[in-house]
């Protein structure tokens, strides 16, 4: 039995010796190769941010330009607007009525006596040039004949006015005696 102690004390001796040496040595290789690789890492993303820092600067310089020369150009009178104001009533072609998806389309109606009316329900317009402008009455046949087709931003309306011979009196007798 002491034999057998004596064996196996040697060999647990040995294992952890060999246990021992083989996690030092490990140690000292695997550090070094992971310090390498750590540095290597380093080394990369330190390169990568000069190369981002050179990037960002090369862009905003040339989006300074771009915008200095563009629509920040000084060498203009800044005073003078480099555009025409819009107007708030305009007379449109045929073809852009009812082409603003946010703009309502009204149809209207000038009769022979010089009143306007809505479509939608007969009423008549007080005051007529605030709703259709007062060019839109000498454009009637300039591009449809007895139409015409007005936009109005204040409202945010399109209106289409259809000029017709009948007077307003002959269709609605009664409603003409409250309004002269």
């Amino acid at each position: 039995m002491k034999k057998l102690m004596h064996d196996a004390l040697i060999f647990v001796g040995g294992f952890a010796a060999g246990v021992a040496t083989m996690h030092f040595l490990m140690r000292d290789t695997y550090k070094k190769q992971a310090d390498v690789l750590v540095e290597d890492a380093r080394n990369h993303f330190k390169q990568r941010e000069q190369e981002l820092d050179t990037t960002i600067e090369q862009r905003a310089n040339e989006k300074a330009f771009d915008l200095v020369s563009g629509p920040y150009c000084q060498e203009e009178d800044s005073e003078k607007p480099t555009h025409e104001p819009m107007e708030a009533i305009e007379i449109i072609p045929s073809d852009e009525f009812g082409n603003e998806d946010d703009y309502e389309t009204s149809f209207l109606t000038y009769y022979a006596d010089g009143i306007l009316t809505y479509d939608s329900d007969g009423s008549r317009v007080e005051d007529i040039e605030k709703v259709i402008g007062p060019k839109a009455l000498d454009n009637f046949g300039a591009e449809e004949p007895d139409l015409v087709h007005v936009r109005n931003h204040n409202y945010r309306k399109d209106y289409e006015v259809l000029k017709v011979r009948n007077k307003y009196a002959d269709l609605y007798p009664n409603s003409g005696e409250e309004y002269e």
